[in-house]
């Protein structure tokens, strides 16, 4: 198991992803336990879903690696954001936010 982030959001959030991967879940288990990992990742003021910041990145015609670098952030980052396997800071949103902001 990951090792405990200390705001407890990131292991919540992997526990429900592993629970995911489990063989045998109902469907009615599986999109509740979807649906608690879409809520916890948006429990972070200002924090954004993964679709729409990918939709942010693309508006801007930025690659992943470009975002990166305007960001401050890694490529690795912003994929684990892109793909839901962290959640997205209120910091990061914001500053995506403002990006798309100036340019329109």
């Amino acid at each position: 198991m990951a090792r405990p982030n200390w705001d407890g959001i990131s292991e919540a959030s992997q526990l429900l992803k592993e629970v995911l991967l489990e063989q045998g879940l109902s469907e009615a288990v599986e999109t509740r336990v979807r649906r608690a990992h879409e809520i916890l990742s948006l429990k972070v003021d200002g924090a954004m879903p993964k679709e729409e910041f990918r939709e942010l990145r693309r508006q801007l015609g930025r690659t992943q690696e470009d975002l990166a670098l305007d960001l401050g952030k890694r490529l690795r980052q912003i994929s684990r954001y892109e793909n839901g396997e962290v959640p997205i800071p209120a910091s990061i949103a914001e500053k995506l936010r403002e990006l798309c902001d100036r340019i329109k």
